[in-house]
């Protein structure tokens, strides 16, 4: 991405055309060390666009960024993504600001114009507003039907698939880690340890690349010695591809295959419920929430730096709703 830009930066860009704008992004996104988070990256880079398109070449005033913050409550978008999208514009409007200064081709007149344009526009505070949180809960009977649909999987000959035992694997270190998606495919037989005991550790890559020992136990160390007899303790991904006659190939898995995985399991299971990886992770909190463990050991168990951030995953309300429906359907 922007590998060939030049070494000078024409700053004109910033009421110019989206197309050399664009490349600029992609270039300054690719080089900021604090954007190492895939999802990040992702999420800066899919908003920019989507501003840099909206604008269509205009300055990027204070006024236009407001502008377009009320463009997106137009269009119903939900304050967290508004104030999302308002989070990547500042940091542009911040950069520019930097590469203001570092341009020497420009005259000092122009170079005080950027710098006081884009400070306006990096002061554009969020939008208030709160919405229903976004995920859900998820029942233990919903992760026991999908489990139930691993363990049933078969190659031809009746074994059972190494998808399956692999699978079983990944769902359970979900539910009780609540592990982000991107971790759980980042993670390396070598992360993997017995600590101590009937402990083991898995050494977890999150976000900001910021590391965490995460303790497993029971269920989890229990299947992940039935995949790893399987798979091999070759170094390498922890979780690897499998074909349809039950080879295991030495190359890891995709967040975009574990979205599928996901998908593909629940609707073998029945569930009448979608649901993400992300509300694995909301439940992993909630449940411990629900068993009285304090917030701070949540924060350091789930990788947030804040823990504000973690009490947003709390989803209790919603599980004290489906108990309460539970309890009706049986009275009547």
């Amino acid at each position: 991405m922007g590998k060939n830009m030049p070494d000078k930066l024409n700053l004109s860009i910033i009421p110019g055309p989206s197309s050399s704008s664009l490349d600029r992004i992609e270039y300054e996104l690719s080089r900021d060390p604090r954007l190492k988070s895939e999802c990040t990256f992702a999420g800066y880079r899919h908003d920019l666009h989507r501003f840099d398109e909206w604008r269509s070449g205009r300055p990027i005033t204070k006024l236009l960024v407001e502008e377009y913050a009320a463009h997106l409550q137009d269009e119903a978008k939900s304050p967290n993504s508004i104030n999302r999208a308002l989070a990547a514009i500042r940091w542009w409007a911040r950069k520019l600001i930097d590469l203001a200064y570092e341009d020497v081709i420009l005259d000092q007149p122009h170079r005080e114009a950027i710098i006081a344009q884009a400070a306006r526009a990096a002061q554009v505070e969020d939008v208030r507003g709160k919405r229903e949180k976004p995920g859900r809960w998820i029942a233990s009977v919903e992760e026991q039907a999908i489990l139930g649909i691993c363990a049933q999987d078969r190659l031809k000959d009746g074994r059972r698939s190494p998808a399956g035992v692999r699978d079983a694997m990944i769902f359970t270190l979900a539910w009780n880690t609540g592990m982000r998606r991107s971790e759980i495919v980042g993670l390396r037989v070598n992360d993997i340890a017995q600590a101590h005991g009937k402990w083991w550790e898995a050494l977890v890559r999150g976000k900001g690349d910021k590391e965490r020992k995460v303790p497993i136990s029971g269920e989890t160390v229990r299947r992940l010695r039935e995949w790893l007899a399987l798979r091999g303790r070759w170094d390498g991904p922890l979780f690897c591809a499998v074909n349809k006659g039950g080879h295991i190939a030495q190359k890891g898995l995709t967040d975009e295959a574990l979205a599928k995985m996901l998908k593909k399991r629940i609707l073998q299971a029945g569930l009448s419920k979608s649901a993400t990886w992300h509300d694995f992770r909301r439940t992993f909190a909630s449940n411990l929430f629900d068993n009285g463990a304090d917030i701070v050991t949540i924060q350091n168990m789930m990788g947030h730096a804040s823990p504000a951030t973690t009490s947003g995953y709390d989803r209790r309300d919603g599980r004290a709703k489906e108990r309460a429906i539970e309890k009706l359907m049986e009275v009547e």
